[in-house]
């Protein structure tokens, strides 16, 4: 799998620790994680939807996953709201597992929902609390909650 990352939100390393601890069915091919607009240009990812461009530059999308390449996008940017830099991870990583459950779907030939999506990737996150802060080196463990 090929990791296209500046490493400054996360290292390589603790990418592929989650996408080992997920296993085989959410295998992808390749992983983008979008830290700035800069690295939309930078990374050449212009496989998206020209109509998409709009709300990705806004922030408003926070990943995508392309099924013909197994492809995961994550926009770290798109975290900007929150003022300190473990919530941009968090959401991030949250941002991850959604798109990761619709590898998960495309790999097992499911049809999935965006609800299944949001739902696995909070309650995962949640649950495997402790795995994440050890991994990111938080100081506590973080809880997220989905807004309406």
């Amino acid at each position: 799998m090929n990791i296209y990352n500046n490493q400054n939100y996360f290292t390589n390393k603790q990418l592929l620790k989650i996408l080992n601890r997920l296993g085989e069915a959410y295998k992808i091919n390749k992983l983008y994680i979008i830290e700035n607009k800069y690295d939309l240009i930078k990374h050449g990812v212009i496989m998206i939807n020209p109509m998409d461009w709009p709300e990705i530059i806004r922030g408003e999308i926070e990943g995508f996953y392309l099924p013909n390449s197994k492809t995961v996008i994550v926009y770290v940017f798109a975290h900007e709201e929150y003022d300190d830099f473990q919530s941009s991870q968090l959401y991030s990583i949250h941002a991850l597992l959604h798109e990761l459950r619709h590898a998960y779907h495309n790999n097992q030939n499911m049809k999935g929902s965006e609800e299944d999506c949001d739902n696995f990737a909070t309650k995962y996150l949640n649950k495997n609390s402790k795995f994440f802060s050890k991994l990111m080196k938080w100081e506590h463990e973080w809880e997220v909650e989905e807004e309406d």
